[in-house]
């Protein structure tokens, strides 16, 4: 059983994990491992902050193709767009960047623009009763003074099933959400040990022993949303390999049953074939 599979790999960890498993075809959830339980979000707080940024732009407040002033103070380390040292970019560049390179320059400049108070009210409204930004990327001092940004997994499978059904702000944004996060780059958590070409709609996020990884899979027998978390691994490459096997296992779970369904549906035309020759 894929539950007992799953707990069985986390129970032999030191680090603290959470993971999440649902069926988004079945509705059926297929593990909850401390999915309620809440932890520092690392850079998947930008989820929230995108949706908040589509809906400026679903409602012409900022049009997708109009251009944001960068300046020299907006710039920090991780960013395409300190490396370039550019000066403007469009708002869907900044909306895109953020979530497929985790831009957090992008990020801080869509902070500013968007207002943090309003993103938070965003995230209120999306029943995220677990989630809160609190801080800019790269704000260190902030963190020093207990300020963070927070999510649990329960939290991030309600925003990722509501954008895959198509139910957050309307089916035509959730869609753009949906699309830019499968043109995610960093796929060394989620995506690490598959080989086969599965398209992935998730958003990753990483501090010192930290690593979070949320997205949907897309395969042929059914959609299913997989969330992990693991805190508190010697180190972030360990954490990357924990999640990459268990996010095997769940895959393999989904290609092999398809397998079995399809090898009985071979025999079931053949056997049908004989009877009606």
């Amino acid at each position: 059983m894929l539950e007992n599979e799953l707990k069985e790999i986390i129970e032999k960890c030191d680090e603290d994990i959470s993971m999440l498993v649902k069926n988004l075809s079945s509705d059926e959830i297929l593990l909850n491992y401390n999915g309620e339980k809440i932890y520092p979000s690392a850079s998947i707080i930008k989820i929230p902050i995108m949706i908040e940024a589509l809906s400026k732009a679903d409602d012409l407040q900022i049009p997708l193709l109009s251009k944001i002033k960068i300046k020299d103070s907006d710039k920090v380390d991780f960013s395409i767009i300190t490396e370039q040292n550019l000066t403007q970019c469009t708002f869907l560049e900044l909306i895109t960047w953020m979530i497929i390179d985790s831009d957090n320059t992008a990020t801080n400049v869509l902070i500013d623009l968007l207002a943090m108070d309003k993103i938070n009210e965003r995230i209120n409204s999306l029943a995220m009763k677990d989630t809160k930004l609190q801080r800019k990327m790269m704000d260190f001092e902030a963190i020093k003074e207990g300020k963070n940004n927070y999510t649990s997994l329960k939290d991030m499978l309600v925003v990722m099933e509501g954008l895959y059904r198509g139910k957050i702000i309307n089916k035509e944004v959730s869609k753009r959400a949906i699309d830019i996060m499968k043109n995610q780059r960093d796929n060394s958590m989620l995506k690490r040990y598959i080989t086969e070409n599965v398209v992935v709609a998730n958003k990753t996020g990483e501090l010192d022993n930290l690593n979070n990884d949320v997205g949907i899979f897309y395969t042929k027998r059914a959609d299913y949303f997989i969330g992990i978390f693991v805190h508190k691994a010697q180190n972030n490459q360990k954490a990357h390999e924990i999640i990459g096997k268990l996010s095997k296992k769940v895959y393999d779970y989904f290609i092999d049953n398809q397998n079995e369904n399809s090898t009985y549906k071979l025999k079931f035309d053949y056997q049908y074939s004989m009877f009606n020759d």
